[in-house]
């Protein structure tokens, strides 16, 4: 086990690190987002990302999710950034 500066433990496993890709539609609402998701697999991924959209909305009844990119990170310079928005 490796502890950081924040008091947090992070155990060595077979956890991956997946960054996800998505968007968020509510009503006429749309929103593009990007996580950065540990789990063990795909099925780990997608359970983490609705716990996540369930925390940012809270009250939303309907939502349309749609995951534009689900991806393994190997090393962080793996990492390619396509589109607008500035890291």
């Amino acid at each position: 086990m490796e502890q950081n500066g924040w008091d947090v433990v992070w155990e060595e496993g077979s956890s991956s690190e997946w960054i996800v890709e998505y968007v968020v539609e509510h009503g006429s609402d749309r929103s593009r987002h990007l996580s950065f998701l540990v789990a063990d697999d795909a099925d780990g991924v997608r359970e983490a990302l609705i716990e996540e959209i369930r925390e940012a909305y809270p009250e939303a009844g309907h939502l349309e999710i749609t995951v534009v990119r689900l991806e393994m990170v190997e090393d962080i310079g793996d990492l390619v950034h396509e589109g607008d928005a500035i890291p």
